[in-house]
Formats: structure tokens, sequence, C-alpha cells
């Protein structure tokens, strides 16, 4: 997974996806991805100056790759407004203007369990 932090902030995130809007239309293994999005950019904290506190919820943009698109997390820091990346491919020609580190994405299955594994522990 890779992680960047972006040298100027952006405030635009016309065109992306609250994350909240874009799970609702995914399949699970895009929920297990956003959770190792966001594991990702905590596990990368120390080389890219993430903070853990966010300005408001995550957004979903795609990457257009090779005969197909990558999705990508926009997060930005409430401190000055820090704008970080993640994604499981390099994102082109950003470099020059990000500090970029690459972590291994923490291994989450893409499934429920059934209620019927715990049936003492259904009732929150």
């Amino acid at each position: 997974m890779f992680v960047y932090r972006l040298t100027e902030p952006i405030d635009l995130f016309d065109g992306l996806t609250p994350l909240n809007d874009w799970l609702t239309r995914q399949h699970p293994s895009r929920t297990a991805w956003a959770l190792q999005a966001v594991l990702a950019l905590t596990d990368a904290a120390a080389d890219v100056g993430w903070r853990g506190d966010m300005r408001h919820l995550p957004m979903v943009g795609a990457l257009p790759t090779p005969s197909r698109t990558t999705p990508y997390l926009a997060i930005k820091q409430d401190n000055n407004g820090d704008t970080f990346l993640i994604s499981p491919a390099q994102i082109p020609d950003i470099d020059q203007q990000a500090v970029v580190t690459e972590v291994t994405a923490r291994k989450i299955g893409a499934w429920t369990p059934d209620e019927n594994d715990h049936p003492d522990e259904r009732t929150f």
C-alpha cells in the first residue's frame, strides 16, 4: 500500500465520494480495502507525519490504471490540513509533490461472520 502526504494540502474534493456513500454500493472486499488503507496510514504515520486525527470523513477516488481503475483514499488531517492519499498502486507523477512510503497491507477477510457462530453475543 502506498501512502502519500501531499506537500501542498488540498481543499477541493470534487469528483471524490465520501467513504460512507462509497461503501454502501460496494462488495465486502472493498470494505476490507478501506480498512486496509486506514491501517496503512497508521502504519506509515512516523514516515509521513500522520497524527491520527481527521478533519472530515475520508473520500474515495479512482486512478486510471492499466485495464481497470484503482481506488485511493483521501484523508485530511485536522491540523493545518495535511492531505494524505493511500492507494494499492503507485500514483503517477506525484512523487515530486509528496512524501511517500510503502507499507504492507494488513490481512483483512472480506466476509461477515454467521450470527449463529456466537448466539450468546448477538445483543449489544
